[in-house]
């Protein structure tokens, strides 16, 4: 009786089973692909590759225009004022005038703390002088004929008077010049805070008397004292002027260094400051 039951209630439980099952999958699949729209497959169209155009050369008759370059002009130079522009130095005699000129021996000024080494004078047919085969002394020494010489021909005078080395011996050619009326082109630096200046420092190089340029040395600087005091020159500025007066060849030393070794006094100053 058992199973009896036992097959019944299988039987129950399996026509409930049939009874609550979802519908079919196909079905809903089914549906969906009706709902759906179709998208048609494209087929990728097969690309075609360009044929490289050929060059065309041109031809013997076409004309090429010429390649032109615009003209390169040169910059203008700048003038210079005629107040800066020095005045020839003197150049070294020839052989040939030397050996045409008259040899001559100048009385000479002693000087302190210097011996005097012998120097070669000849006169010459211009009337200028040679020193020692190698310097040129224009002029006559006077007010109206002054000597003219150049800075190389003062700074010369280092090859031989080193006072702090113990060479005190100076070139004859140098103290020659002593005691004589000589001009000289060359940069000036006046005091910084004077209105007014009865003296300058005559140089070689450019130096503002401060900060710009060169400062000088004992060979290449001369001191003056002007017959007249001036006045109105600029300051820290590079001023250009030449210098004519009595020069004079004076060693200033300190413990055998040399501080000051030219000198011109009486002088005036030909520029516009």
């Amino acid at each position: 009786m058992k199973i009896i039951w036992t097959i019944v209630t299988l039987l129950l439980l399996g026509a409930l089973i049939v009874l609550f099952q979802p519908p079919a999958n196909n079905a809903h699949d089914a549906l969906s692909a009706i709902d759906e729209p179709t998208t048609p497959t494209l087929s990728p169209e097969p690309i075609t590759p360009t044929p490289p155009q050929p060059v065309t050369p041109p031809s013997a008759t076409t004309p090429i225009p010429p390649i032109t370059t615009p003209p390169v002009v040169p910059p203008k130079p700048t003038p210079v004022e005629s107040s800066q522009q020095p005045s020839p130095e003197p150049k070294p005699p020839t052989a040939s005038a030397i050996a045409a000129g008259s040899t001559f021996e100048p009385e000479l000024p002693t000087i302190p703390s210097a011996e005097l080494l012998p120097s070669k004078f000849v006169k010459l047919a211009d009337g200028s002088i040679s020193a020692d085969d190698a310097w040129t002394i224009r002029g006559e020494g006077t007010v109206e004929a002054p000597y003219e010489v150049s800075w190389e021909f003062l700074a010369s005078a280092q090859e031989d008077y080193m006072p702090r080395l113990g060479e005190k011996k100076l070139p004859a050619r140098i103290a020659f010049l002593s005691g004589k009326r000589v001009r000289i082109s060359g940069y000036l630096a006046f005091p910084l805070v004077a209105p007014t200046s009865s003296e300058c420092l005559l140089m070689l190089n450019q130096w503002d008397g401060c900060c710009i340029g060169i400062p000088p040395t004992p060979y290449d600087a001369i001191e003056v004292k002007l017959a007249t005091e001036i006045k109105g020159w600029k300051r820290h500025t590079i001023n250009f002027g030449t210098i004519e007066g009595t020069f004079k060849v004076e060693p200033y030393l300190v413990e055998n260094w040399l501080v000051g070794l030219y000198l011109f006094e009486g002088a005036k100053l030909d520029t516009e400051l």
